[in-house]
């Protein structure tokens, strides 16, 4: 677990605020974490994991966080420490605007607080000498005698760490969509020879065939490294491997050919693709190659997604159509339309037998936890991909305006999301295909 300085406890709505004297903090080597930024998981979670590796935790006291909810929820597992398995941290209120302890909406913050000194900044200090009042008053407990920490310079909202965790969330959620029809294709062969395209790290395509034991050869690719790597390293045995290809190389069908010639393999039985094909500019090139690698009666296997599928309920003030269109528009999100694309691009790659066996994963009958997971496979990493967009491109409107409204909405978009009557659903389907 890592170790921050300071857990920042805020209402979104004053990002305004917070955010430049969090920024000044960094600046100086303090190491900051604060929501939604730096939320990587289930976002309960990560609040309680965040303020248990926390040495202060700085309340950004204001009209709008004395009545934020999860403003007090994260007091009260400061303030509690035994009660959530917490180490004991430094609560250090810090006021950001001028109030009225007294007004009737500060009779629950002040229950934590009452005898706690609020730290009072003069009117007009700027972020900077903001975070060094902080700091000085807290410059023991930060130990900064030892070598100050180097502020971040890569973005935290588009790294492999967080697309690894989306992919394993996306994996565990989806395994009662696809369950049946994994279980259609490999119950066909006995003995089957499987070809793996994109097969990332290899969590998904293992965990389907972990009932099939001794009774497959796996053949799997990626274009990454790193995953090929923990995939060999995890998984990799006598009937098992793994190899590092890019399917838009020009030698891609060359460097297929030799592995399969080296594994003893001439035609797979089966070739599964999996939320690969809405990231290709020619889908069609690709599966044509993959056509000559399948046998007669061999199955071709693709799960890919259709955001024309997607629905939210309810949504009367569209929130959730318009994350459906952030995430459309975003240049790392792929084809969100591939879906509808792809028994067109089977034709034209020459399979015939094609079948759309499933579409459209939804959050019905999901307990807490899976919804929980559910909202952070989507919503929370389409946050961290718009933020990312803005980070790249300061000077577009349109993503400006989109990622200030994600911040100061997704509080609330949570809430909703958790919300019992409420339905989430994803436009995934899955083909199948023959020669």
């Amino acid at each position: 677990m890592k170790k921050y300085d300071i857990f920042v406890s805020h209402s979104s709505k004053d990002d305004n605020i917070v955010m430049p004297i969090v920024s000044a903090l960094e600046a100086k080597g303090i190491k900051c974490w604060i929501a939604p930024r730096d939320v990587i998981g289930p976002y309960a979670k990560a609040i309680t994991d965040a303020i248990k590796s926390s040495k202060i935790f700085l309340l950004c006291l204001s009209h709008n966080s004395a009545v934020s909810e999860h403003v007090l929820n994260e007091i009260e597992i400061a303030y509690n420490p035994q009660r959530q398995n917490v180490s004991n941290i430094l609560i250090e209120p810090f006021l950001i605007e001028p109030i009225d302890f007294y007004a009737k909406e500060f009779d629950e913050i002040m229950y934590y607080i009452r005898r706690i000194n609020v730290i009072t900044p003069l009117n007009n200090n700027t972020p900077t000498e903001l975070a060094d009042l902080i700091i000085h008053k807290n410059r023991e407990i930060l130990q900064l005698s030892s070598p100050k920490k180097k502020s971040r310079k890569e973005s935290l909202y588009f790294s492999s760490q967080r697309e690894d965790l989306r992919l394993k969330y996306q994996n565990e959620l989806t395994k009662r969509f696809d369950g049946e029809a994994y279980k259609e294709i490999f119950s066909i062969y006995p003995h089957m020879n499987i070809l793996d395209v994109g097969c990332g790290n290899g969590d998904l395509i293992m965990d389907r065939l972990k009932s099939y034991a001794n009774t497959y050869k796996l053949c799997a690719f990626d274009r990454d490294k790193d995953k090929i790597t923990y995939a060999k390293k995890h998984y990799a045995d006598k009937n098992t491997s793994f190899y590092e290809i890019n399917v838009t190389d020009d030698n891609f069908e060359a460097k297929l050919k030799e592995i399969t010639n080296n594994l003893c393999i001439d035609k797979f039985d089966v070739i599964h693709i999996s939320m690969l094909l809405l990231h290709l500019k020619n889908p069609v090139q690709l599966l044509r190659i993959l056509r000559r690698f399948l046998k007669t009666d061999g199955i071709l296997f693709i799960k890919d997604i259709d955001d024309g599928l997607n629905f939210a309920y309810p949504d009367e003030d569209g929130a959730f159509e318009r994350i459906y269109k952030i995430c459309d528009s975003n240049e790392t999100s792929g084809n969100r339309h591939s879906g509808r694309q792809i028994f067109s691009n089977l034709l034209k790659s020459g399979f015939h037998n094609i079948s759309l066996r499933k579409e459209g994963f939804d959050s019905i009958g999901m307990d807490y936890d899976e919804k929980e997971k559910f909202f952070s496979m989507y919503c929370q990493f389409i946050y961290g991909d718009i933020k990312w967009m803005h980070e790249k491109y300061p000077q577009n409107q349109t993503i400006t305006e989109d990622y200030q409204w994600y911040r100061d909405n997704y509080e609330n978009i949570f809430d909703r999301f958790m919300a019992e009557d409420f339905i989430f659903c994803l436009g995934f389907q899955i083909y199948l295909a023959k020669k």
